[in-house]
C-alpha cells in the first residue's frame, strides 16, 4: 500500500464469471469506475487487470487462447502439466492478485448476483494486505463478499457517493483501521 501520495486504487471484477473458454463478460464498467475514481481523485494510481494483462502479457494473447481453449477437453489438469502459455496466464493472475492486495483501495465490481471466482481471490488477497475493500454488489448476503469487504455498495451512483464522502485523499499518516470506510466520524468538538 501507499505509505504516502496518491492513493492506489484496485479494480477487481467479474471478466470471466460463469462463462466458458474465452468469452468475458462486458468490461465497459472498468473505465466508468476508473474515470469516477479520477474525477474525485485526480492524482490516483488506479490498476486496470485487462490493461495490465494486455501489457504484461498481450504478446502472447494467442498461444494463452491457444492453450487455454484446450483445457475444455482435459479431464484432468494438473499444474505442473500446464503449457507454458497457460502456466504464464496463471502468474499473472497471481501477480494481479498480489496487486490487489497492495492497493489502498480494492474497488469489487460484482453486477447482477454473477459470482466471480478471480474477484473474491482479488478481494481477500487485498483484505488480507489490509486495503480498504469496497464492493459494488448487491451480493449482501454472500460470505465471502461479507468477509473480505469494507463497505458493500449496491451500484456506481453510490461508490460516487462513498468516495465524495472520504473528504481529502489519504496522506499516508493513518494506517489501514483509520482508512476504513466504515469509521463514523466523531459528532462534536473538532475533527483532526
Amino acid at each position: 500500500m501507499t505509505a504516502a501520495g496518491p492513493r492506489s486504487y484496485f479494480l477487481a471484477g467479474v471478466m470471466q464469471g460463469a462463462r466458458g473458454g474465452a468469452v468475458l463478460a462486458d468490461q465497459g464498467y472498468r473505465e466508468q469506475l476508473r474515470r469516477t475514481i479520477l474525477e474525485h481523485r485526480p492524482d490516483a494510481v488506479v490498476h486496470e487487470p485487462g490493461r495490465l494483462m494486455r501489457e504484461w502479457i498481450g504478446a502472447h494473447e494467442q498461444a494463452i487462447l491457444t492453450g487455454h481453449a484446450a483445457l475444455a477437453d482435459t479431464p484432468e489438469i494438473h499444474r505442473d502439466a500446464l503449457g507454458p502459455a497457460v502456466s504464464l496466464l496463471t502468474a499473472t493472475f497471481h501477480r494481479l492478485t498480489e496487486l490487489a492486495a497492495e492497493s489502498d483501495v480494492c474497488v469489487a465490481w460484482l453486477p447482477d448476483h454473477e459470482p466471480s471466482m478471480g474477484t473474491a481471490a482479488e478481494m481477500l488477497s487485498a483484505h488480507r494486505g489490509g486495503a480498504t475493500v469496497v464492493a459494488v454488489t448487491e451480493m449482501r448476503q454472500n460470505l465471502a463478499v461479507l468477509a473480505c469487504s469494507d463497505v458493500i455498495l449496491p451500484d456506481l451512483a453510490a461508490f460516487e457517493r462513498w468516495l465524495t464522502s472520504q473528504g481529502a485523499p489519504h496522506d499516508g499518516t493513518h494506517d489501514a483501521a483509520d482508512r476504513s470506510p466504515t469509521t463514523e466520524p466523531t459528532h462534536g468538538g473538532t475533527s483532526a
